[in-house]
């Protein structure tokens, strides 16, 4: 059974908020199957600090249920973003302040459905639609992923390359990746053909691209080799 703990005393990880009903309810009852009541003078507007606030309480109860719901719930992240962005008219509504929470609930609701996704990713879109923080959805989707993997002793990494790469080249850039953060490495890639340099590698906030062609020439050269 998920553990709400996490959100007993988390209104609205932004600060204090008044709430009809009962004064306790907020983030903890939504994403633990509760209704949350209408809230007031939410602050607007995106902030990452209020993001890792959000995504630090997310994972307290995604990771009660096991490290696999918690990874789980990352990739629910990160399919909702990704369908909202490829469909502008329905990114377009989601931002619209003149569409209101109910409609903006249900259609978050009925994307979700779609995908498939955990019921914590239903009250988790809930629970930023009504206190007006669906803006942070990205913020906090890059900040959760960053703390899970930080969880489970890994870096994430993110690979755009100018033509696809094999997957003898894929293994020999994690591998150098890894050796290069002293620890375990989940690689994701993409292909743009436009990519200076044919290779664009971002790690841990930082960026090797063909501007910094002395930090790329040793995973270049592992490429070559197949090391």
């Amino acid at each position: 059974m998920v553990s709400c703990r996490a959100f007993e005393a988390l209104p609205d990880p932004g600060g204090p908020t008044r709430t009809h009903g009962d004064p306790s309810t907020g983030a903890r009852n939504v994403l633990c199957g509760d209704t949350l009541g209408r809230q007031e003078g939410v602050v607007k507007g995106p902030s990452r600090p209020l993001a890792r606030r959000y995504a630090r309480a997310l994972l307290d109860v995604a990771a009660a249920s096991g490290m696999n719901e918690a990874i789980a719930l990352r990739d629910d992240l990160d399919r909702f973003l990704a369908l909202v962005r490829n469909h502008g008219d329905l990114a377009t509504a989601l931002e619209q302040p003149g569409v209101g929470a109910d409609a903006k609930r249900r259609v978050t609701a009925a994307i979700a459905e779609r995908l498939g996704a955990s019921p914590l990713l239903g009250r988790l879109l809930a629970l930023v639609v009504t206190n007006d923080r669906l803006a942070l959805l990205p913020a906090l989707t890059e900040a959760y992923t960053e703390m899970l993997n930080a969880r489970r002793g890994v870096v994430s990494a993110q690979a755009v390359s100018a033509v696809e790469l094999a997957g003898d080249q894929r293994q020999a850039l994690a591998a150098a990746l890894a050796k290069a953060a002293g620890r375990e490495v989940e690689l994701d890639t993409r292909v743009e053909p436009e990519v200076l340099g044919g290779l664009v590698v971002r790690m841990g906030g930082t960026t090797y691209d063909g501007s910094v062609r002395a930090r790329l020439g040793a995973l270049r050269r592992s490429l070559a080799a197949g090391r």
